[in-house]
Order: structure tokens, then sequence, then C-alpha cells
């Protein structure tokens, strides 16, 4: 599987480089966090807003920033369109399960990010003192470790609302209701501590600030170490639950696949 793996991160890498104008747009695509942050910033400008300054709300939103190009994913419209269009067919007929070429295209989409994107973000953060100075080895090992959850958990939530393509022909549209869960509770509208109480109780069962807030939440040191305890369960089960679901979706669906070629 190791060698497999290897094997589709370099023909994909491949990918990346001859499209790397459309992944530069791509990449582009995901700055919404700097909208928000300009929205914030004029509204901070007359006094803080809850807990957050414009010095904090910068450190927030240029973190998030770097988590979100981290955990982008986009293989709910693969799969969509694999499905519709008997693309999948070929790909059943090979000795590894479809997944792995998904989880290794995004991969190489990462490194691409890891190369370019990511330290421009990190000079940002350095020039513009936004980086917590307290955030030793131990908090960026959290932090590593939650981001990479948080892929996870985007990219098996999306795996499985794709995989609902087998039954009908709006998992897109389901895909974009989740998404706007996502962008309101995952905090890229506004970070969580600026909702009320009864919204903040509620999204912390929710599986969206598991996605994108947690990991920033981590490297600020914004959480008590018994509420981290909580919150890296909580991530962990969701995790476990949506690796449930596509596996159950995906056993289901393949029963019942009949596009062409199939």
């Amino acid at each position: 599987m190791i060698r497999s793996y290897i094997a589709l991160i370099k023909a994909y890498w491949q990918v990346v480089l001859e499209y790397r104008a459309g992944m530069v747009i791509w990449i582009l695509s995901n700055t919404l966090p700097l909208v928000m942050l300009a929205v914030w910033l004029a509204l901070a400008a007359e006094g803080p807003v809850g807990r957050f300054d414009a010095e904090e709300f910068i450190r927030y939103y240029l973190i998030l920033l770097l988590v979100r190009q981290m955990t982008t994913v986009w293989v709910v419209w693969d799969l969509d369109r694999e499905i519709r269009l008997g693309e999948l067919s070929p790909k059943l007929l090979r000795p590894i399960d479809p997944i792995h070429q998904h989880v290794a295209f995004n991969w190489a989409d990462k490194l691409f990010r890891l190369l370019t994107v990511v330290p421009l973000i990190a000079m940002v953060l350095a020039a513009t003192g936004a980086w917590p100075e307290q955030a030793g080895a131990g908090r960026l090992l959290l932090f590593a470790a939650s981001t990479l959850a948080a892929w996870t958990l985007r990219f098996l939530s999306q795996f499985s609302i794709g995989t609902l393509s087998f039954w009908i022909t709006q998992s897109l549209a389901l895909n974009e209701l989740f998404y706007a869960g996502l962008l309101m509770l995952g905090g890229v509208i506004a970070p969580l501590d600026l909702f009320p109480d009864l919204v903040r109780q509620w999204a912390i069962y929710l599986p969206f600030r598991y996605m994108l807030s947690l990991p920033v939440e981590i490297l600020l040191g914004r959480l008590s170490p018994s509420d981290l305890t909580l919150a890296l369960a909580l991530q962990a089960l969701w995790v476990l639950l949506w690796f449930t679901a596509y596996r159950l979706l995906w056993k289901a669906g393949l029963k019942r696949y009949g596009a062409v070629g199939a």
C-alpha cells in the first residue's frame, strides 16, 4: 500500500504541475478568511469585539487561512461526475480501492500548497507578529495532528455525500448546504467565541468546528486542558462516524451501481 501511494502521489504530482495555473486559481478561491478579516477589522476599529481586538482578528484569520489551505477537499465533485458518467467503472477494475486514488490526488495538492502558499502565509504571520509567541513544540504537534484530522473529516464527509450520487442527482446541492454550515459554524464567517452562548453550546457537538476552527483554537492556546481533551476526543469521534458512514454508503452504493460500462 505504501508503494502504491508513492506511485499515485508521483502521478498526481505531475497532474498538479501540468495544471499549476488552475491550482493557483483554486488556491486563491480559498481566501474568504481574508475577506472576513477585512470586515472584522473595520468593526474592531471602533473597539474590541468580544475577546477580539484588531490584532487578535489578524492572528485568528491568518491561521484560519493556513488551516483552510491545508484542509481543502474537492472529492465530492469528482465522485459525483464519476458515478453519473460511468467513469467509476474502470477504477473498480483496478486492484486498489478508488478512495485511495482520491486521497493521493488530494495529498499531491497539499504538497504543492506546502511548497507555495504555506511559506507565504507563514512569512505574513511572522511579519505582522500574528504568530503566537508561546506556541511551543507540543502545541505545534497538536495543531498539526488536529489539522490532519480536520482534513480527514472534510474528506470523509465529502466522500460520503458524493456517494449519495448512487441514489440521487442532487448530491452536490446537499454538499453546498453542508458547506454553508461549515462557513457559519466552522469559524469562517465569525470566530465561534462571538456567537451567542446557545449557538456555541450546539456547535461543540456538530462536526463543523472540527473541520476548521479547532486547529486554530489549539494554536492560539485558547483551550484549557479539559476543553482541549474533550475537543480532540469529539474530533476523533466525528472521524470515526464519517468513516463508518462512508463504508456503509460505499458498499450499499456499489450494489446498485449501473452507470455506463458498469
